[in-house]
């Protein structure tokens, strides 16, 4: 199986204003996602909207855009939780990468699929928190924090990654790129066609 990054796209001008759009509607729920965490609302059981969201447009966009997306997630999910700027950022970046790739090239994209790498990458953000923050620092009362504060955290996300899912597939249905033209999947069916012609003749 060859596996394709980032393959180029021929847009036409109505596909450009569609894609302007649906990155404004992923930006525009971020930032309400993150007023949403913001407010402290949720306690302990804090779902990581933020997480989700870049899971969610990670499937279905490419990779590239992806872990940019990512990378503003983590930012806005540092300041929504008062971690060190970056670290989520750091996190998010590769999970979106690695999400974007295997769904372009391995995996369906649905609701399944999306719970479970959210939930992956949730957990692996999860344990490097854990690491920096308190086991390398020896800190007392390490317990609380896994059962008090981050398996809440990490079964509300789960719990609520459908709503993301589903709010990124609207989105992502009415503003998409049915109409596009891969220009490398395009060239390969030319060749085909040649061949399957020489063939005949």
């Amino acid at each position: 199986m060859r596996y394709k990054i980032n393959s180029p796209i021929a847009y036409t001008r109505k596909m450009k204003t569609k894609v302007f759009l649906r990155w404004f509607f992923y930006s525009l729920t971020l930032i309400l996602l993150y007023s949403l965490m913001s407010c402290g609302a949720f306690g302990f059981w804090q779902p990581y909207f933020i997480a989700a969201l870049a899971i969610g447009v990670s499937m279905r966009e490419q990779e590239v855009s992806s872990s940019v997306f990512g990378i503003f997630c983590g930012f806005m999910l540092d300041m929504a939780m008062g971690t060190l700027f970056g670290f989520f950022a750091v996190c998010l970046m590769p999970c979106c990468f690695l999400t974007s790739l295997f769904s372009r090239n391995l995996i369906k994209v649905n609701f399944l699929n999306h719970i479970i790498f959210t939930s992956i990458s949730t957990l692996i953000t999860f344990i490097i928190y854990y690491l920096f923050n308190y086991v390398i620092w020896n800190m007392q009362g390490r317990e609380i924090i896994i059962f008090r504060i981050l398996l809440p955290s990490f079964i509300a996300t789960a719990v609520t990654a459908p709503a993301i899912y589903f709010l990124v597939k609207l989105i992502a249905n009415k503003l998409g790129l049915a109409d596009s033209v891969n220009i490398n999947d395009a060239v390969e069916e030319v060749i085909e066609h040649s061949d399957d012609a020489a063939d005949n003749k």
